[in-house]
């Protein structure tokens, strides 16, 4: 498939279809090949992005276009930097703070 979006264009143009319409089922088959054998409306249904090494990356969209290469954590498979799972406080002072905090939250929920 070619990268270019003016190529794209104009494969679209040569086919007789409409650019969206193009890049719709090109979008679609491609989500097929991602969820092959799993169930259809099962939340855990999402397979990571998985580089030619086997290891899952992020695989969310840089700005440039290109996807993340950072590795996957979590059960989303994304990066720190687009949503994955958080480093925690390093210092003591942060380490209290996170302590306190959750105390607080737990304090709240009870009296609720």
């Amino acid at each position: 498939m070619a990268k270019n979006p003016y190529s794209m264009r104009g494969m679209a143009r040569s086919l007789g279809l409409p650019y969206s319409l193009l890049m719709a089922g090109l979008k679609e088959e491609r989500d097929m090949e991602r969820t092959e054998g799993l169930p259809v409306g099962y939340r855990g249904d999402y397979k990571p992005f998985v580089d030619d090494s086997g290891q899952p990356r992020c695989g969310a969209r840089c700005r440039d276009g290109h996807p993340c290469r950072a590795k996957g954590l979590g059960r989303g498979h994304r990066c720190k930097n687009h949503g994955g799972q958080s480093t925690g406080p390093k210092t003591e002072d942060g380490k209290r703070r996170a302590l306190e905090a959750l105390a607080r939250g737990r304090e709240n929920r009870r009296k609720s």
